[in-house]
């Protein structure tokens, strides 16, 4: 049997085979893989209210008419920057909250935060506040609105959020996108909460996601990029590899060519 001549196809099946070996489907790296577009999108849930938690640092500063008469319900650093602080001395200025959830407010005393979202705070240490003085109001900001992200994205680390309603396409974009190793139908989020650590799984790649109630990003939630199962290149490869893949190349191309000759 002339093996040449009875398998002409056979030269183009191995050619398939090595290209397809070497190639990502688009669907894995694709973000909302066929998502309906040119028409309106059901609303996903809205991100969970934020919760004050131990070792949370809290901006509290108590405004009146005259600054004088709110001065002694303010930390010093406060009155140094006209009333608001600057970056520079944020840290000096804010409350801790203690590993029991309180907070030590000069006049007002131990204060419970932990547990309250910020407009709750507010409002607490508003009728505090009432006793002391009429007409003034008292403004809580959360100073440590930080998230981390990690694993195969351009730029990890840990960033500020600058916005409540900050999505994951919009966290892995402040972190430079996932990379081409990145494994994007399998994205973690770290969240802590009263019941403690939970981790959720997302795939980018599904339009699904955009109703998960981890399609939110919140404060302190630690985002990881996990490498993909398949390798994109050769950066996770051992340093003979391409060594081995080229003469792995070279062994198929005398191959085929001499099913021609």
């Amino acid at each position: 049997m002339n093996f040449k001549k009875k398998n002409p196809n056979y030269c183009i099946i191995l050619i398939v085979l090595l290209l397809t070996s070497c190639s990502t489907p688009l669907q894995e790296i694709t973000y909302l893989n066929e998502i309906k577009t040119n028409q309106p999108l059901e609303s996903g849930p809205l991100p969970n209210v934020y919760t004050i938690r131990p070792n949370d640092q809290l901006y509290i500063q108590v405004i009146s008419a005259d600054p004088l008469d709110a001065a002694f319900l303010n930390l010093s650093g406060a009155q140094a920057t006209g009333g608001f602080a600057s970056t520079t001395n944020m840290e000096i200025i804010t409350y801790l909250v203690d590993e029991q959830g309180y907070i030590q407010y000069p006049y007002l005393g131990r204060i419970e935060m932990a547990g309250r979202t910020l407009a709750e705070a507010n409002n607490e240490l508003q009728s505090e506040v009432n006793k002391y003085l009429e007409s003034a109001s008292v403004f809580v900001k959360l100073v440590n609105r930080n998230i981390t992200v990690l694993g195969e994205v351009r730029s990890p680390g840990q960033m500020l959020m600058v916005k409540n309603q900050l999505t994951i396409f919009e966290a892995l974009g402040a972190a430079g996108d996932v990379t081409d190793y990145g494994n994007r139908k399998n994205v973690k989020i770290i969240r802590e909460s009263e019941n403690g650590k939970y981790v959720a799984e997302l795939d980018l790649t599904n339009p699904a996601v955009m109703y998960s109630p981890y399609y939110y990003i919140l404060p302190h939630d630690i985002i990881y990029v996990q490498h993909s199962t398949k390798v994109y290149g050769a950066k996770n490869l051992p340093y003979a590899a391409p060594l081995t893949i080229f003469s792995s190349v070279v062994s198929i191309g005398l191959l085929i060519l001499n099913l021609f000759i």
